[in-house]
């Protein structure tokens, strides 16, 4: 143990603190799925269409739609096929000081010929065929490159809740078609399952919130010390040493190997077993089954894609988790001890 602080100190110098900035644009030819942001049943406008929609299901889009007739346009303001859009979104674009054929930035397939300046002409590629503006011409998607984009106001009804893609306690609504940020409250994040915010432990997190003062304040600065990451059992933050009175802004983060737990006390890895934790015990645990923290080593708990599932108990004999079964011969750990 003596030289693992000294060795982690140098594994977290060593590394490269990437900064990756909030955006809500995104480019129409991008292939992950908006969908993964709503829960089920949500219906948004298809980027890049007027009339049309789609609807979410399992994290990914499950049906779609046209507006047509007296309701030709999907409303964003009303959440539903309208007689009117209500917006600027599918506007035509501006043919000032253009002449020629030009792209739609909002959609792939969509050209424009202008001419000195007015708007003469518009169409359509056919076959999911893209306008390549170089050329002038509709080619395959493989032979162009689409720089369409929307802004994600551009197709979420007013007042729907998702998820925000950087920061696992925070989510966002469109308000006058721009982005509104909350933040839940302390100890919970957002869940796109129900909409609302819930315990942490409930939520599939892949890049955890820096906590509030985790390195300290101005009064008391932690400096050179490792500290846990409030979400996780095997996450921890290294603070440097900037001075007295200064709390590191940007500490790097690290995590324990899938068979330790992190120690702030200890400032270390210790074996999980030994280890109580307040949050998800199945952490780097793809599968198999973990002791639970109830007092005795009766209890365990299923991992299921890293995630703890319901409790199951040994009955009067006890967990082993070198066995992965149950024992009749007494076995205490810390982490089901008084």
């Amino acid at each position: 143990m003596r030289g693992l602080l000294s060795s982690l100190v140098l594994q977290a110098l060593l590394l490269v603190v990437m900064v990756h900035l909030s955006t809500q644009t995104r480019l129409l030819s991008d292939t992950d799925d908006i969908c993964k942001l709503f829960k089920d049943g949500t219906k948004l406008r298809k980027p890049g269409a007027c009339n049309e929609w789609i609807e979410c299901q399992n994290s990914e889009v499950s049906d779609s739609g046209s507006c047509s007739g007296d309701t030709p346009y999907f409303s964003l303001s009303e959440n539903k096929c309208y007689k009117s859009l209500g917006d600027s979104y599918c506007s035509s674009p501006s043919c000032k000081g253009l002449s020629g054929y030009i792209g739609d930035t909002l959609n792939c397939s969509n050209w424009y010929y202008c001419d000195s300046g007015v708007l003469k002409q518009n169409g359509i590629c056919p076959h999911k065929m893209y306008f390549d503006q170089v050329n002038g011409q509709c080619v395959y998607p493989e032979n162009t490159v689409c720089a369409a984009s929307y802004e994600l106001c551009n197709i979420v009804p007013k007042g729907v809740r998702f998820r925000d893609e950087n920061n696992c306690n925070m989510y966002n609504t469109c308000e006058s078609y721009k982005i509104k940020s909350y933040t839940c409250e302390t100890g919970t994040y957002f869940n796109v399952a129900t909409g609302e915010c819930g315990p942490k432990k409930d939520i599939v997190c892949d890049n955890h919130p820096l906590p509030e003062d985790v390195c300290g304040t101005k009064k008391l600065a932690m400096r050179n010390k490792f500290v846990a990451d409030q979400a996780t059992c095997r996450g921890y933050y290294y603070c440097r040493d900037l001075g007295s009175g200064v709390p590191d802004p940007d500490p790097i983060y690290l995590h324990c190997d899938e068979n330790t737990f992190f120690n702030q006390d200890r400032q270390g890895c210790m074996p999980r077993e030994s280890q109580k934790c307040n949050y998800d015990r199945c952490d780097g645990r793809q599968d198999g089954y973990v002791v639970a923290e109830d007092e005795g080593c009766h209890n365990y708990i299923e991992c299921v894609d890293g995630r703890e599932t319901t409790p199951m108990s040994c009955g009067s004999e006890y967990f082993n988790a070198a066995t992965q079964s149950c024992t009749a011969t007494q076995i205490t750990y810390g982490a089901c001890s008084a």
